[in-house]
Parts: structure tokens; C-alpha cells; sequence
């Protein structure tokens, strides 16, 4: 679930997050997940790692059985603002690539949404790895969200939430 403190024109970016946590589309082979998507995933049937960002947010990983794959990986995230607001929101992968050393990678857009009659670009990217003992993961993560007028051209604001190390465990 996403929360915010940053209100624009009605609540542009509240709704910027709401539709940009909708599911990509099926062209791209990992798909991004939303918020409602992660939550009401169902139980990992492989291996799951789990942690605690410095940020103060969980991060979760799961593969699947083969152990070849990451079936979901979410993540909490502070989001800052160049306009000084701050929030906190989730974002997520599926369906990853396992290389055989452990290592995945994953990136989404940046995609232009209509977020209430505000377009808004959203772009993340996952980076992980898996211990050599296969016992814990770890890696980076990054969303970006881009607000422009309503007719698309200038930059109201800009949300990142900065290159974010996380660390998960069996």
C-alpha cells in the first residue's frame, strides 16, 4: 500500500502511483508489480529471503522451486522530491531470470502514465545477487517518478528514491 504527504493539483501524484503500479504490459518478460499486486501475492513456492533496508523498509525475494527464477521481489521505498516533499511507497518485480552465479537484473520504463490528467514517467530497476553459500541476496534498487504539466513538456517534480542497498536473508 502507498502512502503519501505530497499533494499536486488534487492529488496528481497519489494518483501518478496508483496507476503506475499497474501491471506491464505482457510484451516485457519481467513485469513490474503494484502495491495491491504484491499484497495479495500468494505464498512463495521455492525459497524466500527477507530484510530490512537502511531505509527502515522490508524487502522480500522469492524464488521459485527450481530455484532458477525470482518469482516476486517487493520493496519498501523513501521517496524525495526536488520540491522537498518526501513519501513512502512500494514497488516490485516478477518473473527474473536467476543467472547460475545468483544474479539478476530488472528494469521498468520510464513509461508515461496519465495520472489524472497529469502525464508522469515511472522508471525502477532491480540489481541483485545471491550469496556464494546461497544463503542470503543482495543488491540495489531505484524508482523514479517524473511529474510534468498537463501538457506534457515541464517538469513540475521529480520523486526518486536514490540508489537503495537492501540485504535479505533465508
Amino acid at each position: 500500500m502507498r502512502s503519501t504527504r505530497l499533494m499536486l493539483s488534487g492529488g496528481a501524484l497519489a494518483t501518478a502511483l496508483a496507476v503506475a503500479a499497474g501491471p506491464a504490459d505482457g510484451a516485457t518478460k519481467q513485469r513490474h508489480l503494484s502495491a495491491a499486486a504484491a499484497a495479495s501475492a500468494r505464498a512463495p513456492s521455492g525459497l524466500a529471503f527477507g530484510g530490512v533496508t537502511p531505509q527502515s523498509w522490508p524487502v522480500v525475494v522469492t524464488l521459485n522451486k527450481a530455484r532458477n527464477r525470482v518469482e516476486r521481489a517487493v520493496i519498501g521505498l523513501d521517496m524525495t522530491c526536488t520540491s522537498g516533499d518526501t513519501f513512502g511507497t512500494s514497488d516490485g518485480f516478477q518473473a527474473i531470470k536467476l543467472s547460475k552465479k545468483g544474479r539478476f537484473s530488472a528494469t521498468f520504463g520510464p513509461e508515461r502514465i496519465d495520472a489524472g490528467g497529469v502525464p508522469a514517467d515511472v522508471q525502477s530497476k532491480v540489481i541483485g545477487r545471491m550469496s556464494d553459500d546461497r544463503g542470503s541476496m543482495r543488491g540495489i534498487w531505484q524508482l523514479k517518478i517524473t511529474l510534468y504539466d498537463a501538457v506534457g513538456t515541464t517538469v513540475l517534480d521529480t520523486c526518486d528514491s536514490g540508489l537503495v542497498r537492501w540485504n535479505a536473508a533465508q
